[in-house]
């Protein structure tokens, strides 16, 4: 009897263990990243001629979820870019909105490499869209003409990329990235003028001419870029 008592309450303890160690162990490692390019930059002052690397690989903000076991999981990378500037000289006024955004979601592997190192790989889907307006305004005493163009360009396609990370904490992370992505759409253009004729006269009708071209771009991004990550 007593035997049994204890066998009995060996595994009791036996379960309880098992039970804490498989409700403690993580399922998925989720990380949140964002391109730190321009801070070095400004904390180390580097050279303005810098800024074509930054642009080169446009997905500001990242996030993955990924298997702690296994490792393989899923990735979402998103970049926003909105300009809008205007200039008048007397005579010639132009006004530009740029909007621009890039967005991409792909499969990967990860790879420990060691307690400080880790390393990835996968394939993406992206998608581009652009657009652009400018309005430019060319006033006299004789007469003026005004040029509306819009311009879209939308595009889709993909390709493999890889990553590496350094774990400066278990939580925090420093690593950059490369990638061959080929992406082919459409794009399209708007121009309409028109001459108000303000040096008296009725006005020309406005003309407006249409263009739709078909576009296709493969772009390496290089390791320079660097993304700061948190890991929880």
């Amino acid at each position: 009897m007593l035997s049994a008592i204890l066998l009995t309450g060996c595994l009791q303890i036996s379960f309880a263990q098992t039970d804490a160690t498989t409700t403690h162990e993580k399922a998925v490692d989720q990380y949140i990243g964002v391109q730190i390019n321009e801070l070095i930059q400004q904390i180390f002052n580097f050279s303005s001629g810098n800024a074509s690397t930054v642009a080169n690989n446009p997905y500001l903000l990242n996030y993955s979820i990924n298997s702690h076991k296994t490792g393989w999981g899923a990735r979402i990378g998103i970049g926003y870019n909105y300009n809008s500037s205007s200039t008048d000289d007397g005579i010639t006024s132009t006004t530009t909105k740029l909007n621009d955004m890039e967005l991409r979601v792909g499969v990967e592997k990860r790879f420990n490499i060691s307690k400080k190192w880790s390393a990835g790989a996968g394939l993406d889907f992206v998608y581009n869209s652009n657009d652009d307006h400018t309005v430019n305004v060319i006033n006299s005493t004789f007469g003026g003409e005004n040029t509306d163009t819009k311009t879209n360009i939308s595009s889709s396609g993909g390709g493999p990329m890889g990553w590496l990370r350094y774990h400066l904490t278990d939580k925090i992370l420093i690593g950059t990235e490369a990638s061959f992505y080929y992406t082919s759409g459409n794009e399209k253009q708007t121009i309409i003028v028109s001459d108000p004729n303000t040096g008296g006269g009725f006005p020309n009708p406005p003309t407006t001419t249409n263009t739709s071209n078909k576009v296709g771009l493969g772009t390496f991004s290089s390791p320079v870029v660097f993304f700061l990550s948190v890991k929880f």
